[in-house]
């Protein structure tokens, strides 16, 4: 694997996950990559350089800098703009030409529902133009 490209939303189970892949990525001599998608209301162009929310996806980057360093890894943390969140996440995973895509997500299945979610993490496993580890956080 040449780059793994997270989804982060600053959550503690995002944290754990983040300190899980800079083990991965030290192992693997990979390159790691942070990535938050910022859902763009319709209200606001999609590259408005300060739209509602930017500034604190911005400091949780922040925070996975920092915690990347505290595992000796350097990374390279992206805010991207768009207006659905997995349809950004799968342009950056092409973007960046990421060969693995890390998502984070709470299971909360019903008897009928997909087993592989729905909404983003659906989208992306549908759509992402590389292999996606899916991360679910667990139950209590």
């Amino acid at each position: 694997m040449r780059t793994i490209l997270m989804a982060y939303r600053g959550s503690a189970h995002d944290q754990r996950v983040l300190r899980w892949l800079c083990r991965l990525v030290k192992h693997t001599r990979s390159n790691l990559r942070l990535v938050y998608v910022l859902a763009v209301s319709y209200t606001h162009e999609v590259d408005d350089p300060e739209p509602p929310g930017a500034r604190e996806a911005e400091q949780m980057l922040l925070e996975a800098e920092h915690i990347a360093q505290e595992e000796g890894v350097v990374v390279a943390a992206d805010l991207v703009q768009a207006r659905e969140v997995g349809p950004g996440l799968v342009s950056e995973a092409d973007e960046v030409e990421a060969d693995l895509l890390v998502l984070t997500d709470q299971r909360q299945l019903m008897p009928d529902e997909n087993p592989l979610g729905v909404g983003v993490v659906a989208y992306v496993m549908k759509h992402a133009p590389c292999p996606v580890w899916l991360c679910y956080e667990p139950l209590p």
